[in-house]
C-alpha cells in the first residue's frame, strides 16, 4: 500500500519532537501509569488505511466488545438471551442494527446491571453527565479507557503539525484539587504535563488580560476546549487588535462550534479552528480534518443515525468500542446530525459526518465582572440524590432562579444538595450579594431544537468579548 503524504508527515512529527518536552511528557505518563504516548504510537496511521481496512477493523474491534459485554456484563447477557441469539451470530454492520437501541433511561434504571462484573467496582472511575435532554447520567470508565481518549486527543492535534511534548493552552473547568494547589505548585503541574488550564469559571475581561501574558510566556502551539471560551478569548483579543503569533491550530470542542466564533478564532490565533465532537459518556466521536470536513474516528466509536425518525437531522447512535467497563452500544445520545458516504481530497479515511444540533451551555456575567462558564452551574448537581433534572436560569446580574425536578431519593440528601450549590453560587462574588431562588417544579420545557438547557442566562455581556458567544446560544 502507498503510503500518504499526511501519514508520513503525522510520523515525522511524531519522530522530530521537541526533545525535552517529549521528554517531561513521558514522565508525566511513567509517573501517571498512563501509556498515552505508546497507544498514540499504535492509532496514527488508522486514518490513513485503506477505507476498506478501515470498516474491517473497526468490525473487529466491534465483535470483540459484543462479546466481552455478552460474557462479562449482565444486562447485555440478557439481552442476548431475550433476542435468542449469541454475540458470534452479529456478522455484519446490518445485524448490528437490529440490536436494540440503549436510551437514557434504560441507563438509569439498570445502571448496575450495565457494569462489567470481572473487574471490582472500585477500580472504576465514575463519571457524570448532564445529556443533551435533561436527566443526569452516572456511569464508570476505566483508567485504560481515559489513557485511550487522551491518545485519541492527541491524534487530533497532530492535524496541524504539534509535535507531542508541545505545549497545549487547555480551556477547561477547574476543580477543588486545582483550587487548592498552591501558585508554584500549579505552575510546575502544567510545565511538566505540557498542558497549561486556563480556567473558564474565570474568564472576565481581568482574567482573560493574563491570560494573554501567560501566553506569551508558556508559548503554547496549540489550543484545545470549550468553543465559547475559546471564542470570548480570540473575541477579546481581536477587539484590543491585538493577536497571539505561533499558534499551530486551535481545537473546539464540548459545545458546537459556530461560523462568528470560527472565524474570530481564525483572526485573532492566525491558525485553523477544528471542530471536534465527542461527550461525556462517548469520548472522541469525530474531529475535523484540515479541509472542515468532520470524520468519524472510526477505531473508537461506531455512529448510525437513528433511522426510526423522522426527516431532518436524526439522532445519533454511539457505540464506544474503548469502554469495555461499561458499553453503551447503540446508546441514543439526542445529538442530531447526518452521516454522508462521500470521502474526503484529505487522505483521512474514516467516514465524514456533520452535527447540526448539539448541546451548548451560556455564560453567566456577575456583578464584579466575572464570567463563569455554564458547566460551572452544572457540576454543581451532579451526584445530587433525589434530582430528576435541574435548570440554573439566570434572569438579572444578581439573580439565578434554580428549577429541580424532585426525583425519587433521599429529600434530606436533595436539600443538602441544593444548599451547597447556593454556597458555591454566592462564593463566586465575594462582597456582592447573589440571589438564588429555589423554585420545585415538574417539568423543565425543551428548547425549540429539542434540546434541554441545564444553564441559561438572560443577561447581555455588554462586552465585545463576549458578543460571538451570544451569537451561538
Amino acid at each position: 500500500m502507498v503510503e500518504h503524504k499526511n501519514s508520513r508527515a503525522v510520523r515525522r512529527a511524531r519522530d522530530r519532537g521537541p526533545f525535552f518536552g517529549r521528554l517531561l511528557l513521558d514522565l508525566t505518563c511513567r509517573l501517571r501509569r498512563f501509556d498515552t504516548l505508546q497507544v498514540l504510537e499504535k492509532i496514527e496511521e488508522a486514518p490513513f488505511l485503506s477505507p476498506e481496512q478501515v470498516r474491517e477493523n473497526q468490525f473487529k474491534k466491534l465483535s470483540a466488545l459484543l462479546g466481552h459485554a455478552e460474557a462479562h456484563v449482565p444486562y447485555y447477557r440478557a439481552l442476548f438471551r431475550s433476542l435468542g441469539i449469541r454475540s458470534q451470530d452479529i456478522r455484519n454492520m446490518d445485524d448490528f442494527a437490529k440490536l436494540p437501541i440503549l436510551t437514557k433511561d434504560i441507563i438509569r434504571e439498570k445502571q448496575t446491571e450495565l457494569v462489567r462484573e470481572d473487574v471490582p467496582l472500585a477500580t472504576l472511575k465514575p463519571h457524570f453527565s448532564g445529556g443533551s435532554t435533561g436527566v443526569p447520567l452516572k456511569f464508570y470508565r476505566s483508567r485504560g479507557y481515559m489513557v485511550a481518549s487522551d491518545a485519541g486527543s492527541y491524534r487530533n492535534l497532530e492535524q496541524c503539525g504539534w509535535r507531542p511534548g508541545e505545549m497545549i493552552a487547555f480551556f477547561w473547568g477547574g476543580n477543588d484539587k486545582l483550587y487548592a494547589m498552591s501558585r508554584w505548585e500549579f505552575e510546575v503541574r502544567q510545565f511538566i504535563r505540557r498542558t497549561y488550564q486556563f480556567d473558564p469559571f474565570h474568564s472576565g475581561e481581568a482574567e482573560m488580560a493574563g491570560w494573554a501574558e501567560r501566553f506569551r510566556k508558556i508559548r503554547p502551539r496549540v489550543i484545545l476546549g470549550y468553543a465559547s471560551t475559546i471564542a470570548r478569548f480570540a473575541a477579546f483579543l481581536d477587539s484590543r487588535g491585538q493577536s497571539l503569533d505561533g499558534i499551530k491550530g486551535a481545537f473546539t470542542t464540548a459545545e458546537k462550534l459556530y461560523r462568528p466564533q470560527r472565524e474570530v478564532i481564525e483572526r485573532a490565533f492566525g491558525c485553523k479552528a477544528f471542530d471536534c465532537y465527542g461527550s461525556s459518556e462517548v469520548q472522541n466521536i469525530a474531529a475535523e480534518c484540515a479541509e472542515g470536513r468532520m470524520h468519524v474516528n472510526a477505531d473508537y466509536v461506531v455512529v448510525e443515525e437513528d433511522q426510526a425518525t423522522g426527516d431532518g437531522p436524526r439522532p445519533f447512535l454511539l457505540t464506544s468500542l474503548w469502554n469495555w467497563s461499561m458499553p453503551f452500544i447503540r446508546y441514543r445520545n439526542e445529538d442530531c446530525g447526518y452521516l454522508s458516504p462521500e470521502s474526503c481530497s484529505c487522505g483521512n479515511h474514516f467516514p465524514l459526518m456533520r452535527l447540526e444540533i448539539a448541546r451548548t451551555s451560556d455564560n453567566f456575567l456577575f456583578p464584579g465582572g466575572r464570567v463563569v462558564h455554564g458547566e460551572f452551574f452544572t457540576h454543581l448537581m451532579y451526584g445530587g440524590d433525589g434530582i430528576a433534572n435541574f435548570q440554573f436560569h439566570q434572569t438579572a446580574l444578581d439573580e439565578i432562579i434554580l428549577s429541580i425536578v424532585p426525583g425519587p431519593g433521599n429529600t434530606e440528601e436533595r436539600q443538602k444538595k441544593i444548599r451547597d450549590a447556593i454556597r458555591q453560587i454566592q462564593s463566586i462574588c465575594p462582597g456582592q450579594a447573589v440571589r438564588v431562588e429555589v423554585r420545585e417544579v415538574d417539568m423543565i420545557p425543551l428548547s425549540s431544537a429539542g434540546k434541554h438547557r441545564f444553564t441559561r442566562s438572560d443577561v447581555p455581556s455588554g462586552s465585545a468579548s463576549t458578543t460571538v458567544a451570544e451569537m451561538s446560544s
